[in-house]
């Protein structure tokens, strides 16, 4: 891949990640005033439809044909990546320490690396299997000083997290999969049919769809609609036609570490010594796995679309 064409791929992934680290605290914000499933939900359709404008302002023309193979793929990236993903965000918000939260959601990328070996030919070498493990460890020291887990529903929160890390995993894989045609079109579907079933588990569940629509929560539901998904999972869409699945998802770690530079910068929140050391590991890790021989993958020197 050139230099010009990776060190795009890399401040793409940086927005990519700030538009991820954004998620928890809205989330936290709405929920309040509406069930978690009912929310996550919501956040789909609404991010769907966006999604699904902007195709038809882009093409002008009818909605991209999909075949049966294509609407059984996006089935499954709506199920695994938006149901599962979004949900187990949802329901674990409020079970789980912020620390301990993190670095159970950092697994995201080791999970999607062992998959993406057997599925995508990605394979890992000695320099990339370290960089991976040395981002997770500074995600770790990050969040060294948030590990409490005196809270009732700790268990739960441990499942649902867990949860939606392989959710997220698992879609991840399959987006890789589809990339490198329509972007708007096929991630709209997937978050639509991801909405439906959410949907459906709130009502199984027994959720009450009640909604207090207060300023925090319409404003909370916007931003993580348009900003937090919907541009997110075009730009991730996008990306992934243009690099291997495990260069681009290592930059997950990076979601902490914007969340603590956003508090130092704008909340006057300090940096302990040892999260200070965490940002430095991260970035290492990151640095190692987009360096030469650390991936090996089919579309490894293939030129960006």
């Amino acid at each position: 891949m050139k230099t010009q064409s990776k060190a795009a791929n890399v401040a793409w992934m940086v927005v990519v990640v700030l538009l991820w680290a954004i998620c928890f605290p809205f989330i936290v914000t709405g929920l309040p005033d509406a069930p978690p499933l009912l929310f996550a939900a919501l956040r789909a359709f609404l991010a769907g439809g966006l999604l699904f404008a902007v195709h038809l302002v882009l093409r002008r023309r009818a909605p991209y044909p999909f075949s049966p193979r294509d609407l059984g793929l996006l089935s499954l990236i709506g199920l695994s990546y938006t149901a599962m993903g979004f949900g187990g965000m949802f329901l674990a918000a409020g079970h789980l320490s912020p620390g301990l939260a993190t670095v159970l959601a950092s697994t995201q990328p080791l999970i999607a690396a062992a998959i993406a070996a057997a599925w995508l030919g990605e394979t890992l070498q000695i320099k990339g299997i370290a960089g991976l493990v040395i981002g997770f460890l500074g995600v770790a020291l990050l969040s060294w000083s948030g590990f409490d887990n005196n809270n009732a529903g700790y268990l739960w929160g441990v499942t649902w997290v867990l949860m939606g890390a392989i959710g997220i995993a698992i879609g991840n894989i399959l987006l890789k999969n589809r990339a490198g045609r329509s972007v708007a079109a096929p991630m709209a579907v997937q978050l639509l049919i991801g909405g439906g079933i959410l949907l459906a588990a709130s009502a199984v569940g027994g959720e009450q769809w009640e909604i207090r629509w207060t300023f925090r929560f319409t404003g909370s539901l916007l931003i993580l609609s348009a900003l937090a998904t919907a541009a997110m999972v075009y730009l991730w869409f996008a990306l992934l036609a243009r690099a291997p699945l495990n260069r681009l998802n290592v930059f997950s770690f990076l979601t902490p570490v914007l969340g603590l530079l956003i508090g130092f910068m704008f909340f006057e929140e300090r940096l302990q010594p040892v999260q200070i050391l965490g940002i430095v590991v991260v970035i290492i890790g990151i640095a190692m796995m987009q360096g030469r021989n650390a991936v090996v993958a089919p579309d490894e020197s293939a030129t960006p679309p």
